[in-house]
């Protein structure tokens, strides 16, 4: 994936048109310096906008500057690739498309409480995050199998009843949890962590307390 880069109040005009075709773009001599410069797998969004009637856009990805002539990628994010007059705008700004490419924290580092007892169902969606048993009707024994999807994954204890309502947690076909097929949660107020690195099929186990 690669990586967007930025610029404050990074803005220029062309210094000569380019056809809807055209893979390289000059601006107006001395401001490519306003512009980051990327390499390898980065990259930045440029906006270009007719200066006749500032209608018309387009959005484009530079992969990489040589002084005032960017490299670039047409008609990203949705829109179209047009012929562009000189003096027509071109602006490093915010877009959807790097917006979409942020993580956010609620995905970074999700988090679920699940109230009813027995077998739940974790996936990779929890990765990094933490899944709260609070199971205050119908109480019982509770039993999972973590994901295949490397990270971290916690389970917590949220209503301190581990002890007399255990947790078995189990770990998927061909993996093991320390070196054992499952381990039991059973302590109160306990927050176990497992953790799986994508080179080995062995999670390790910090079981808290």
């Amino acid at each position: 994936m690669a990586q967007f880069l930025f610029a404050n109040n990074a803005a220029s005009t062309l210094a000569a048109p380019i056809s809807n075709s055209a893979t390289s773009v000059t601006l107006a001599s001395g401001t490519g310096a306003l512009f980051p410069n990327p390499s390898g797998s980065q990259e930045f969004a440029l906006t270009f906008n007719d200066a006749a009637t500032g209608l018309l856009t387009e959005i484009v990805y530079c992969t990489s500057r040589s002084g005032d002539t960017l490299t670039i990628v047409r008609a990203e994010e949705s829109t179209t690739a047009l012929s562009w007059l000189a003096g027509d705008l071109a602006a490093n700004l915010w877009t959807a498309g790097q917006a979409a490419a942020m993580q956010q924290s609620g995905l970074l580092y999700p988090s679920r409480i699940l109230t009813a007892s027995g077998a739940f169902t974790m996936s990779g969606a929890d990765v990094n995050g933490a899944v709260g048993l609070n199971r205050s009707t119908s109480l019982a024994a509770s039993s999972t199998t973590l994901p295949t999807t490397p990270g971290t994954y916690f389970i917590e204890d949220l209503n301190q009843n581990f002890y007399a309502y255990p947790v078995t947690v189990s770990a998927p076909a061909t993996y093991t949890i320390a070196g054992a097929p499952s381990k039991t949660l059973n302590v109160n107020g306990q927050c176990a962590a497992f953790r799986l690195y994508s080179t080995a099929n062995i999670f390790s186990f910090n079981p808290g307390a």
